[in-house]
């Protein structure tokens, strides 16, 4: 536990971030509003914003200890879905992506036990880091999210484990990567591959048959914030290999305050319903 020390809590979260080259911490100003403008134009062109160092060298070697720390609190999800996260349909023919499953494994750690003192809590905590991302969203008000287990989430790939192909129920997500695989664990997308009145299941079809036209990849280094619509846009990690695990931190940030994951979505993702900590 050496990594979560007392007086962790008394450091200054905004050194966390090269605000140098993001100043996040005074959007007011000029170098804010058009680092805002450029996130913008960036996320609307592709539908994902990758912004490199956004974390500090130092600050990115500490929250990844940190994540390391946590292993005993690494529940793992093993599950066959569609990329729709729904039942799949038998009446369809087998090929068809409402009946096609594909494979996630994955480890989580949960927002109540990560300690309150740790640096990556206090950073998903900070208030102008939920300033900017509700900036570049463009959205009006952003909360964070209010179910004790969902807020903040440590995603773990170990060897071999993936995230199968899947469109995100959420609008848009926000990660934080501290640790890559050794080779593998590549976030792959094809963007806009639906939309609100096209479900083109003939182009995700294509693309659980394995054709690659059209896909993307993104290089998200050790210390990178990346903020992506997932609604539409079919995407995936690739299994990882080497001894070294993928540590990502997902922060989820909602437009309505107080919200809650069910017991089933708890239960689903983190192995229990009740908070440790709530």
């Amino acid at each position: 536990m050496d990594d979560f020390r007392e007086d962790r809590g008394a450091y200054d979260v905004a050194s966390l971030v090269n605000l140098a080259q993001y100043p996040i911490d005074d959007l007011g100003r000029e170098a804010g509003r058009a680092l805002v403008a450029r996130c913008r134009d960036g996320l609307n062109d592709s539908g994902a914003l990758v912004l490199s160092e956004f974390l500090t060298p130092a600050a990115t070697s500490m929250l990844a200890a940190e994540a390391r720390g946590l292993d005993w609190a690494v529940h793992d999800y093993h599950a066959d879905h569609t990329v729709y996260f729904e039942p799949h349909d038998d009446s369809l023919p087998e090929s068809h992506p409402r009946r096609r499953r594909v494979r996630t494994d994955k480890g989580s750690v949960a927002y109540d036990l990560i300690p309150r003192n740790a640096l990556l809590r206090r950073l998903y905590e900070w208030d102008p880091l939920l300033g900017f991302v509700a900036a570049v969203l463009d959205e009006p008000h952003l909360y964070r999210h209010g179910d004790p287990m969902a807020a903040l989430n440590i995603n773990v790939h170990r060897e071999g484990q993936q995230l199968g192909w899947h469109f995100d129920r959420t609008d848009f997500a926000v990660t934080l990567s501290l640790q890559q695989s050794e080779s593998g664990g590549i976030f792959e997308y094809v963007p806009n591959l639906r939309s609100a009145t096209e479900e083109n299941f003939d182009g995700v079809t294509r693309v659980l048959a394995g054709e690659r036209d059209g896909i993307r990849s993104l290089s998200a280094e050790p210390g990178t914030l990346t903020l992506f619509r997932g609604h539409y846009s079919l995407h995936r990690v690739s299994p990882g290999s080497g001894p070294a695990k993928r540590l990502m931190a997902a922060l989820s940030y909602v437009r309505e305050p107080g919200t809650l994951f069910s017991p089933y979505a708890r239960t689903l993702f983190y192995g229990r319903d009740t908070p440790v900590n709530p």
